[in-house]
């Protein structure tokens, strides 16, 4: 064989192996977005919440900023900020770092947590540590857990029509608690001019009662477009896609309108 068939024989041999690991990424991986929400309470727009996944040498990084909107700035100026860690351990998709900061309210909500992880000869488990709402935390897992900003995560890459049922095992209040969502219904919606499939899953609180609808466009890798709560079977608060874009591409947006801060 001439150097130069081992020449194009080793550049085939790599272009392979390249080609192989970015299928298994791709293969379950999300795509970086920036998307905003309108989250409105009563038909008003209250204030916009800015979500942005991005990729990090191990995994993703995903961000939450909520800023009052409109009329709600004049008297308040509560904010929210979030940001997750997630990162790619033998084949496993874990928490590793989450941090929650409110501003605004006299009642901290604080969140500062921290999960050590083992994955030796296959087995699992996390030593979870923290400051949750002034309060030490010192928890153990042999689960994948996560929190309410990260959650959503696991959730756009395994929603399926067919698939009735997705638990989970999430770090609520500096507590772990079950994060089920269980596949109710599925309808036509229009978003940038545009009709999508909408998924609807939804989370029912078991001691109090309380809904979380979460609706999923399957066609933009299960991006949420409408998460919905619910209080004592009414709506009390929703959340509303307006604008997002994939990898820094052209970004797809609703019109904008004024009629919603109007009286």
């Amino acid at each position: 064989m001439t150097n130069k068939q081992n020449f194009l024989l080793l550049k085939l041999l790599l272009l392979s192996i390249t080609l192989f690991s970015q299928s298994l990424f791709a293969g379950h991986a999300l795509p970086e977005f920036s998307a905003r929400y309108a989250i409105k309470k009563y038909g008003i727009k209250l204030a916009e919440a800015h979500y942005q996944l991005s990729y990090t040498d191990k995994g993703y990084k995903f961000t939450q900023n909520t800023e009052l909107h409109g009329i709600a700035s004049v008297f308040a100026s509560d904010t929210v900020h979030a940001i997750s860690y997630v990162d790619q351990i033998r084949g496993n998709l874990l928490l590793q770092k989450h941090s929650y900061r409110q501003t605004g309210r006299e009642k901290n909500r604080d969140e500062d947590i921290d999960i050590l992880w083992q994955t030796y000869k296959n087995t699992l488990k996390g030593k979870i540590t923290g400051v949750v709402r002034s309060k030490k935390i010192d928890l153990r897992t042999d689960t994948e857990v996560w929190d309410a900003l990260s959650f959503q995560i696991p959730l756009m890459i395994e929603a399926d029509e067919n698939i009735k049922e997705y638990p989970y095992r999430a770090i609520l209040k500096g507590e772990i608690d079950n994060y089920i969502f269980i596949l109710k219904s599925t309808k036509k919606v229009t978003f940038a001019n545009k009709e999508y499939k909408a998924i609807q899953l939804v989370r029912t609180d078991p001691d109090r009662d309380r809904e979380l609808h979460v609706w999923l466009l399957p066609a933009l890798n299960n991006l949420p477009y409408r998460i919905e709560n619910y209080r004592d079977g009414k709506e009390h608060s929703m959340g509303q896609l307006e604008s997002v874009s994939f990898n820094n591409g052209t970004p797809l947006a609703e019109q904008q309108t004024d009629d919603e801060d109007e009286f």
